[in-house]
């Protein structure tokens, strides 16, 4: 195939996971923009608390990674019934896990008081916490079934699942925030409640469409529950565990940005919160676009063709980094108009530092774009190890500690703390891409 095919064929897999993508982002951003006119503080809770949860968050979600890529060769090979087996572990493995996360969660949230932030943003924190912690049982049961569908390349029901939930999450929000429509008034509680009732939707119609669709339930009829078997949970884990380790690394990091940053003021807390939702858009795009290169990637090295894995792979770096260049233009353009969108044009001071925020997020644009794709084509080829501790040494070596001593110790607040994150991009994106341009010279 011409690199222009691939440019085409990758498009056409990824357009229906970047409207999936933006569904779910488009919901925390209009999410944040509600619980706006409860206040900086109302802000501040809910930042706190979606920087916790999104840790155990991704920590789950990258297990459930391996799944599509194994399937999708699976699928090259026409092994039906491997296709069948991988899903069922991976499902049993996801609810599991889950599980075990809501326990947790549900025992160490007190431990927020220890942080060091202001005490009134604590309880509604605590609060939201516990209320999230419930939606991630139906959330991987969706991603399995997500991870499934994408395996087969079946990416277009994920979306209609998705954006009817959205839909339920926005109505929810409001009413439940500001008690409108004869719902209670929840203030900050009512937003986590909106998310987990759209979880729970999102995940029944997924279910429901997968399985009357003819050919999802032809894979799904080869499922038998009496077959399980270690080795199958055994190369999830080993793909699973590293993807979710890489993705922990970058969220942690943004996630511990905003206690860093809180220990400074609630407003740095309020201003990284705002700013990390609109960098969130665009790098959800790209995320669009590395699932498309996993799965065509997975396909192509299920086959042993290196020449037509590297155009996918290369294809969907092109595409993103053109994408956010561009996002990076607009982000400079329009940093003071930007932070408007959460805040009124009184809140002078912390409107400020959310303008600074956007610069710095305007120069990761293209870094970070390039590193998810380049993560997304490496686990596509089984390749896990290694960029694990490439994005341990961007994140956990170079982007926490600088952030931390930017913003503390030079009492630069929250911009110090980007400043650390924009550096643990840049090295991420560039020695993983390396990476990538490395295997697919030497070898399949």
């Amino acid at each position: 195939m011409k690199l222009k095919e691939h440019f085409k064929a990758n498009t056409k897999l990824a357009l229906p996971v970047v409207i999936t993508q933006l569904g779910q982002v488009s919901v925390n951003f209009i999410d944040i923009i509600i619980i706006a006119g409860l206040g900086e503080k109302a802000i501040a809770s809910a930042s706190l608390a979606t920087s916790v949860f999104i840790i155990f968050l991704v920590f789950l979600l990258g297990f459930s990674y391996s799944m599509s890529p194994l399937i999708s060769s699976s699928v090259a090979n026409n092994n039906n019934e491997r296709v069948a087996k991988i899903f069922t572990h991976g499902m049993t493995m996801n609810v599991t896990l889950a599980i075990l996360i809501i326990l947790l969660l549900e025992i160490c949230s007190p431990l927020l008081y220890k942080t060091g932030q202001n005490p009134m943003v604590i309880p509604d924190a605590i609060s939201f916490l516990n209320i999230s912690a419930y939606s991630l049982l139906p959330l991987m049961i969706f991603q399995s079934y997500r991870q499934f569908s994408e395996g087969i390349s079946m990416t277009i029901l994920v979306t209609v699942a998705t954006v009817t939930s959205n839909v339920v999450n926005v109505i929810l929000n409001y009413g439940l925030i500001y008690g409108q429509w004869g719902l209670p008034e929840m203030g900050v509680k009512g937003s986590a409640t909106a998310t987990l009732i759209a979880r729970i939707v999102m995940m029944i119609i997924i279910v429901v469409v997968l399985h009357m669709n003819k050919r999802a339930s032809f894979y799904l009829s080869f499922i038998k529950l009496k077959e399980i078997k270690t080795i199958y949970y055994r190369k999830l884990i080993s793909i699973g565990l590293p993807s979710s380790l890489q993705s922990l690394f970058e969220i942690s990091s943004f996630a511990i940005a905003a206690f860093i940053a809180g220990r400074h003021s609630y407003l740095d807390t309020s201003a990284h919160s705002v700013t990390a939702n609109l960098a969130s858009i665009t790098f959800q795009i790209c995320v669009g676009f590395g699932v498309a290169a996993t799965v065509r990637v997975a396909g192509f090295y299920g086959v042993k063709n290196r020449d037509d894995l590297r155009k996918a792979g290369l294809a969907s770096m092109y595409l993103v980094t053109a994408f956010m260049t561009l996002c990076g233009i607009f982000f400079i353009i329009f940093r003071n108009q930007l932070p408007l969108i959460y805040f009124k044009n009184t809140q002078i001071e912390v409107i400020s530092i959310a303008s600074k925020l956007v610069i710095v997020t305007a120069f990761f644009q293209i870094f970070d774009g390039i590193q998810v794709v380049s993560l997304a084509c490496l686990r596509g080829m089984r390749d896990v190890v290694i960029p694990t501790f490439i994005c341990f040494i961007a994140y956990v070596v170079f982007a926490i500690p600088i952030g931390y001593y930017l913003c503390i110790h030079q009492e630069m607040g929250a911009v110090g703390t980007w400043i650390g994150l924009c550096i643990g991009l840049a090295f991420a994106g560039t020695m993983l891409l390396w990476r990538f341009l490395k295997l697919t010279k030497t070898k399949i």
